[in-house]
């Protein structure tokens, strides 16, 4: 058995190794969408590693009788950030009359 504050602190970075996961993933899709095979792989390759990083911590918390507690992770766009142009959409969606 481990104590609520370890429990506590670890279950706080299992979600942080998570969320890092899924920024690293939706960075991945994001070069994908732009045709940047190479940088979406490293990505992808990244996503992979917290991903892994969480599990252990997931495992040696669930090992020791523990309880693990995951929370929402929330998909947020930075700011400042752009579509890109291939996937640009039109402003309006009326036709003009041939002139």
């Amino acid at each position: 058995m481990i104590g609520i504050r370890l429990q506590d602190a670890l279950n706080k970075q299992i979600n942080a190794e998570l969320f890092s996961s899924y920024l690293y993933l939706s960075m991945s899709a994001y070069f994908e969408a732009e045709d940047l095979k190479g940088l979406a792989h490293w990505m992808h390759v990244q996503a992979e590693e917290e991903n892994k990083h969480a599990m252990r911590i997931f495992d040696f918390v669930n090992d020791r009788s523990g309880r693990v507690t995951l929370t929402q992770i929330d998909a947020r766009r930075p700011n400042g950030s752009r579509r890109s142009k291939r996937s640009k959409k039109p402003t309006s969606t009326s036709r003009r009359s041939p002139a």
